[in-house]
């Protein structure tokens, strides 16, 4: 059954955009969207969380009433993810270039599971990649290990060149490639809408 939302090219495109535009600069999905693809709870849930009282929500979170914000944007940021590269197989070379900065991050961590005090490894990356800063060394550098393999996968899928140990930090070879060709993306950025430590 053909998806009215995506075999349209006008709203096929205005889809990818405003998922790029999600992903890149903070949460923005019209709510037809968000319905459609199944993202409402998480998003609605997101946004009540941002909205609290930081107080507040340190004391609901002590008492377990509310949900980490981080896990929740990480479930929303993946599920979005998903979609977004699969609709648009030649992602714009800057969505490109956060994926190799989170890959070398990842290798980081793999070769040396310390370096997860570092002030560039968020707490929000973290949850994202499923790995846990109180773990031990061993088990730090195997879920590094997991993530890094996962990311390497879902690069290949849209570079067409599988990502090694020996590959530059500089994403010189990404940037050779063209954007999507479904999304027209303005070159006004949005403003950021994330809080609470992403």
């Amino acid at each position: 059954m053909n998806d009215p939302f995506e075999t349209d090219p006008q709203k096929r495109s205005e889809i990818v955009e405003c998922f790029y535009w999600s992903l890149m600069n903070g949460w923005d999905i019209p709510q037809d969207i968000r319905e459609h693809y199944g993202f409402s709870k998480d998003y609605e849930l997101y946004r009540q969380l941002e909205d609290m009282d930081p107080e507040e929500y340190r004391q609901q979170r002590r008492k377990g009433s509310v949900p980490d914000i981080l896990e929740v944007d990480a479930r929303l940021t993946r599920a979005v993810e998903q979609v977004f590269e699969r609709l648009c197989t030649r992602p714009p070379a800057a969505y490109l270039d956060r994926l190799q900065e989170e890959w070398l991050k990842l290798k980081t961590l793999e070769a040396d599971p310390g370096h997860v005090e570092n002030p560039f490894v968020t707490p929000s990356f973290l949850v994202r990649y499923a790995i846990d800063r109180s773990a031990s060394d061993t088990v730090r550098q195997k879920q590094a290990q997991t993530a890094c393999r996962k990311l390497e996968e879902r690069m290949a899928g849209m570079t067409g060149k599988r990502q090694t140990r020996e590959t530059e930090p500089a994403s010189r070879p990404l940037r050779n490639r063209q954007p999507c060709r479904k999304a027209h993306i303005p070159v006004v950025a949005k403003p950021k809408g994330r809080g609470k430590g992403l």
